[in-house]
């Protein structure tokens, strides 16, 4: 198994180092990923979320597992094995810049990820002024469709729910069948265009969250969903592989 959503020194939100991140993963027989953050005209801060992709391969090229991993899922006796990706912010009216991102480098995964409403930072309050929370699904979906669309260069959506940590509204979790010919929109793009979805484990303590999320990855399933990748979305040590059995449950 993988936790194939993490981030470490070359994501600037990131609190750790790959040697921790590999022994964190080494005491729990899993995988990982690393998937250093990598957002175009993030606000205020154009180049905080972008990292020197020759340095990031020649510096941790050493730790990659090269190979099949079919034969050895939990690695050499020292050492997990590790591959080495990307988290791609999309915007739609970015997608040709985003798509290059990866090319001419050998990543081994690229999440495509919704971190941006309107070109505004999902993370900030002021983000949501003015909007109700339907508004704000609403655009937040209408987004992710386009982002899908628009892009090529990814392999799987990365937390689905991503809206749902910071929007400042009192129901923070999806309502069933909300917003629902959106939903199902984004799912047929995802489909047609071969993608996996992503089970973010973050909020998945969360009974209430769980409850809300789980009849949404289903319907990916029934429109035609074949792929579901699992991450923790870790920034420290503590956090790798948290809760990803809680999400193998959900994909099974």
């Amino acid at each position: 198994m993988f936790d194939t959503h993490l981030h470490c020194e070359f994501s600037t939100d990131g609190n750790m180092t790959l040697p921790e991140a590999m022994a964190a993963a080494r005491q729990q027989h899993i995988g990982i990923i690393l998937t250093e953050h990598w957002d175009y005209e993030f606000p205020g801060h154009p180049d905080w979320f972008r990292f020197d992709r020759d340095e990031y391969f020649r510096r941790n090229g050493p730790y990659r597992t090269e190979g099949e991993l079919e034969g050895n899922p939990e690695g050499e006796a020292d050492r997990p094995p590790v591959l080495l990706g990307l988290e791609l912010g999309m915007q739609p009216h970015l997608a040709a810049a985003e798509d290059a991102v990866p090319e001419g480098y050998a990543f081994d995964y690229v999440i495509g990820s919704i971190h941006m409403l309107d070109r505004r930072d999902l993370y900030e309050k002021a983000t949501y002024a003015g909007l109700t929370r339907r508004d704000a699904l609403r655009r937040y979906l209408e987004q992710a469709v386009a982002s899908v669309r628009n892009h090529d260069n990814f392999d799987s959506l990365g937390h689905i729910d991503y809206i749902c940590r910071y929007w400042p509204y009192e129901d923070k979790d999806f309502r069933p069948g909300e917003l629902q010919d959106l939903w199902d929109e984004l799912f047929r793009t995802l489909v047609a265009k071969d993608k996996s979805l992503e089970i973010n484990t973050r909020r998945l303590d969360d009974p209430a969250a769980v409850a809300s999320l789980v009849p949404y990855y289903r319907r990916f399933r029934e429109l035609g969903g074949r792929h579901c990748t699992l991450g923790s979305d870790a920034h420290e040590a503590a956090h790798v592989g948290r809760r990803l059995a809680a999400a193998a449950g959900i994909a099974a």
